[in-house]
């Protein structure tokens, strides 16, 4: 450290700060962001290996549909042909497809109400690229511009993703302008330099920024993760900075020059910092373990994310602490707010009550955060407010939506596929069915059956049927449509694949589940091992961990009783981001507790270290819980929404368990914990 921040030393650090920062920004600019979540199953999952089939074979073209209002069949038509010229279309389905327009009193009204009512007309967009290319998403912002004039509707998965990728890009910077000023306000409070918030969120600023500018190296984010990142990293890794630079005042206050100052409060602090560093790292490594590897990605991120803050703590805020130390010193001003050092007599005097209410919430929140309802597919990422919601419910107004799965039969014989069309019509949920022999007549030779026909439905020794069912909510009907269909499927076929939303949400769900207790079970055996690596003590990572968790049970349990779904990766997620990110503020407190009882009873320590560490610990935990509830509140995506909730109250949660709850297990458990070493 003394090299660190010698006069040419802390310059060299700032210039190189400087250049890094650029670089970064620039790079910023350059992430690639992925918006389709069964990139994330297993590359041996159906799903995966469906979705190769079908481009193989068919080709993977993205689809949606075009309602047009207060149109005659005439204008509809014209139309189609304009929609058929833009750049990226392949084809357009509409009425003329399937008899004469012009005696349009003719065609079977079954048929005509699928494309035209009440003077409103639907047409299938078929496009070139699949549903995530941004060459579709060009040709969607053509359509709409060429029919401008028009009273225009759109459905479909390519919306959707359009309208992901378009709020993920804007929220990203939103969320974080909105969460930097409440940090300042916040830190105005915990300060005692009326400089000191603007050097901290200038010092994690720089981590934020490296982070976002390193992703660009990546092959690709996800959406979710771009949104919820930046504003994550900035709130989680705030404590390394007020440990420093609170250790930094308690050593000026005792008469030390800047730099014996800095030096010191390196050494004591460099400690606590690694500790809370690492705990919340190796949390967000263990959803690496996912296979479901949206995990991964979300990992990665982040941990680098937190490494960067550790890294700009331990480097770079020492060097303008001691460039800025007089304007520091000249702004010097009273705390302005109350630390909990006097609440410890309270605590000790109703310590069983306490301990009672403790194993109250801990019993209370791990029977009832198993009976949490869960979704586990995309269908919900956007919100009801967002221009695809509104569009879908006009169209719902005048022509029904159905949701398609695609199956993927090989080497199907003529028996075979016509078994599987009559086992599927029996279930109530399909509405109609698309294959080679329902558009033509069972009894027509093979060999009599139009080349162009066939090709749409049987290629490369595969064949396609495509189902519509009504169900179009992620419920529990949509899990047993599921099963009926695969079960229907297996009996006919040892090779096929069936693709669609209903299908890969299915195998999402049977992945993360999986993944649960694998990655749960890492992060807890991670963390307990970093743990035991810092105090040398059995009993105080069980104690630690118990807190933390017990606070994440309480916080899963309320999502219960307020009869509230939540996205289940969002839930995954923040199982192991409110462990990693939490257990800060008990390893905080368990240091300072333990470093007192070298030279003090218990009784004492516990005052001490609530005095020490309950402003660090309570501005934390207060700007974890904004940064959550920023998300919750202005994010348009619901799964980010989600996880801001959860982050949210979890981090009040588990502040709330670390200064009430902790001090007392420590205390009652003291005798244990001094008496029991590292053997």
């Amino acid at each position: 450290m003394k090299i660190l921040i010698k006069n040419n030393a802390r310059w060299y650090i700032l210039v190189l700060t400087f250049v890094i920062l650029i670089v970064s920004v620039i790079l910023s600019f350059q992430i690639k962001t992925n918006y389709d979540m069964t990139e994330y199953l297993p590359k041996d999952s159906e799903t995966r290996k469906g979705l190769l089939v079908l481009e193989d074979t068919f080709g993977n073209h993205a689809s949606i549909e075009l309602m047009i209002k207060d149109v005659s069949i005439g204008e509809a038509y014209e139309i189609k042909e304009d929609v058929l010229s833009v750049e990226g279309v392949l084809d357009v389905v509409w009425l003329d497809n399937y008899g004469d327009i012009v005696n349009h009193e003719d065609i079977d009204p079954l048929i005509k109400n699928n494309f035209y009512q009440g003077d409103n007309a639907l047409m299938t967009l078929v496009f070139i690229e699949d549903a995530y290319h941004l060459d579709v998403e060009d040709s969607i912002i053509e359509i709409r511009q060429l029919l401008v004039d028009e009273d225009i509707y759109m459905r479909g998965e390519a919306l959707n993703n359009i309208e992901s990728r378009s709020i993920a890009q804007a929220e990203v910077y939103k969320i974080i302008l909105i969460i930097l000023p409440i940090c300042f306000v916040i830190l105005l409070f915990a300060s005692k330099s009326w400089l000191e918030p603007l050097i901290v969120l200038f010092v994690l600023g720089i981590g934020v920024i490296v982070n976002l500018g390193t992703n660009a190296l990546l092959p690709n984010i996800s959406f979710i993760t771009l949104t919820i990142a930046s504003a994550l990293q900035l709130a989680i890794s705030l404590d390394y900075s007020l440990f420093f630079i609170h250790r930094y005042y308690e050593l000026r206050d005792e008469g030390y020059e800047v730099l014996e100052a800095v030096n010191k409060a390196f050494k004591k602090s460099l400690p606590v910092i690694t500790a809370s560093a690492v705990t919340t790292m190796v949390g967000f490594l263990a959803l690496l373990m996912m296979r479901y590897r949206i995990g991964l990605d979300i990992g990665l991120v982040l941990s680098k994310g937190i490494f960067l803050s550790y890294l700009s703590v331990i480097i770079i805020l020492p060097a303008i602490i001691v460039v800025f130390n007089s304007l520091i010193d000249r702004f010097r001003h009273r705390h302005l707010m109350f630390h909990l050092g006097g609440f410890s007599k309270y605590l000790i005097r109703f310590r069983y009550i306490f301990l009672f209410l403790f194993l109250v919430l801990l019993s209370f929140g791990l029977i009832f955060q198993s009976k949490t309802d869960f979704l586990y597919g995309s269908s919900s990422y956007a919100g009801q407010e967002s221009l695809v919601s509104k569009d879908k419910n006009e169209i719902r107004e005048y022509f029904p939506e159905y949701q398609s799965l695609t199956i993927l039969l090989k080497d199907s014989s003529k028996e075979q596929e016509l078994a599987l069309i009559a086992a599927l019509s029996e279930n109530d949920h399909v509405e109609k069915i698309d294959a080679l022999y329902t558009v033509i007549d069972p009894m027509t030779p093979e060999n009599m059956i139009p080349e162009p026909i066939k090709y749409q439905y049987v290629q490369n020794s595969f064949t396609r049927i495509t189902l519509w069912t009504d169900i179009l909510e992620e419920n529990d009907s949509m899990f047993v449509f599921n099963d009926y269909v695969n079960k229907q499927v297996d009996l006919n076929y040892d090779e096929y694949y069936i693709l669609g939303l209903i299908s890969s949400t299915g195998e999402i769900k049977d992945t993360v589940l999986a993944d649960t207790p694998i990655v749960m079970l890492v992060s807890v055996i991670l963390i307990g091992i970093v743990l035991f690596l810092i105090f040398r003590k059995l009993w105080i990572p069980f104690i630690l961990i118990l807190v933390i968790e017990a606070a994440i049970w309480f916080n899963m349990s309320l999502l219960v009783m307020n009869d509230r779904q939540v996205i289940y990766i969002g839930y995954l997620v923040v199982m192991s981001l409110q462990l990693g990110a939490t257990i800060d503020y008990a390893v905080l407190y368990a240091s300072r507790y333990m470093e007192n009882r070298q030279n003090m009873n218990k009784g004492e320590s516990m005052a001490m270290a609530l005095r020490k560490t309950s402003i660090p610990i309570m501005i934390s935990g207060i700007v974890l819980a904004s940064a959550g509830f920023t998300e919750m509140l202005f994010s348009h995506i619901e799964v980010v929404s989600d996880i801001g909730l959860l982050i949210g109250r979890g981090a009040l949660l588990s502040l709330g368990f670390v200064l009430l709850f902790l001090p007392i297990l420590l205390y009652l458990l003291d005798s244990i914990i001094i008496n029991t070493n590292k053997g």
